[in-house]
């Protein structure tokens, strides 16, 4: 990633005088084999190619160097997280979870989406912070992969990892991406950036509440923490004497409404800048069955998708300064353990694909491959499969990527074509 971050800085000064940087034929076409790599492979892997078929089923070299990519069973597959990235709370929690699958068979990418809320009981958290775990000791993405691999019954030996902010610089140093809005929906509950501990004019103080007080909130008489306005008109109380307020994610629109904006959306084709792509695919409140994290892995694929068709439109490709912008962009948003010698094997491998198809692994259908226990099991809302067994999960994709007939309604999936 160095020698990309040179080749930009040099690129930068020399513009400011009107040159071009002179680099060798051999240099040129090394480098520009690791920009398509990072255009092509960081965004959405597989989904960025050039059509260009071959009767070979082996994933080939493209220039005779570097290693073969590990493959499963003649699949690539590659670990794809979105994160919000930044300083509050929850920033590394990984909300986006994508597997790619590149069947070198078929020269179809198979995308697989997963809940953010899924329990893994030997990891002893929600797989959105599987990643974060071990973020420290900088084994993040290893420490995902093979958790994720368990889960689905693949082996995963690569990851990236890529931050909200550079999705929205991204979007828009492309001019934004049209996107074919499945369902109309509005989100009344859309959280602005840099309000989330905003009181909206009232404060958190302790009272004692009179006898009166007490009768009408249904408490014993004493010393409770309450929200209070500027009159001490009291909005609720901590649930015990003594005790703090706890804030549920039920309520806290209705308390604290100034930390959160509507935003709505047309069914059809819309064009959205970054922020907009972002609201698209971030919302998880929305009207319309667009409230669930299943809908919101549909939509966020329906982006990527868009992204990809921008991105491989002749007016990006051959446009140096948005080619240069996106590759200064993803070298500050972005995370992989790729190596760089086998960057010139994937941009061989997306060079071949043919087409993507699409699930998501869900609580829904008549037959799901997820459930929700209660809440008192494991304190919190989740998600785990059936009797927390994932036998039927690796059946179910091992059907997917094989393209066999699959009966259950669990997952949505949708063939496209490039």
């Amino acid at each position: 990633m160095a020698n990309i971050k040179q080749l930009q800085l040099n690129a930068d000064t020399n513009n400011q005088h009107g040159d071009i940087p002179k680099i060798s034929p051999k240099k040129k076409k090394r480098k520009i084999y690791k920009l398509l790599f990072i255009v092509l492979i960081v965004l959405l892997v597989g989904t960025f190619f050039w059509k260009n078929p071959t009767a070979s089923s082996v994933i080939r070299y493209v220039t005779g160097q570097g290693n073969f990519l590990q493959t499963d069973d003649g699949r690539v597959n590659v670990l794809l997280l979105g994160m919000a990235g930044g300083t509050h709370d929850g920033a590394s929690l990984t909300d986006t979870i994508i597997v790619a699958s590149f069947d070198s068979n078929t020269n179809i990418v198979n995308l697989v989406s997963l809940p953010r809320d899924l329990w893994l009981d030997s990891a002893k958290s929600k797989v959105n912070a599987l990643y974060e775990k071990k973020l420290v000791g900088g084994s993040g993405l290893k420490y995902a992969e093979e958790n994720f691999g368990s889960i689905l019954g693949l082996k995963i030996p690569y990851a990236i990892r890529m931050d909200f902010s550079g999705f929205i610089k991204a979007v828009d140093l492309i001019e934004g991406i049209d996107v074919n809005v499945a369902n109309s929906f509005d989100d009344y509950l859309y959280p602005i950036e840099g309000k989330e501990n905003d009181y909206c004019g009232l404060q958190e103080k302790t009272i004692d509440l009179s006898e009166t007080q007490a009768k009408e909130l249904n408490v014993q008489q004493g010393s409770y923490q309450a929200l209070v306005d500027d009159t001490n008109k009291i909005s609720t109380i901590s649930a015990s004497i003594g005790g703090k307020i706890s804030y549920t994610e039920d309520n806290v629109g209705r308390y604290f409404p100034c930390r959160y904006e509507r935003i709505s959306f047309k069914q059809g084709l819309m064009h959205l800048d970054g922020i907009t792509a972002l609201k698209f695919v971030r919302s998880r409140h929305g009207t319309n069955n667009e409230g669930s994290d299943f809908a919101r892995s549909r939509r966020q694929q329906l982006v990527l998708q868009a992204f990809k068709q921008k991105v491989l439109s002749v007016g990006t490709l051959t446009n140096i300064t948005k080619i240069t912008g996106l590759i200064k962009t993803f070298g500050d948003s972005v995370e992989t353990d790729i190596p760089e010698s086998q960057y010139l094997e994937f941009v061989g491998l997306v060079k071949r694909v043919e087409g993507v198809r699409s699930a998501v692994i869900s609580s829904e259908g008549k037959n799901p491959l997820l459930i929700n226990p209660p809440v008192s099991d494991y304190g919190a809302w989740i998600l785990i499969p059936p009797n927390n067994d994932f036998t039927a999960i690796h059946n179910y994709l091992s059907d997917f990527i094989n393209q066999t007939d699959i009966a259950t309604k669990s997952a949505q999936v949708k063939p496209t074509k490039p």
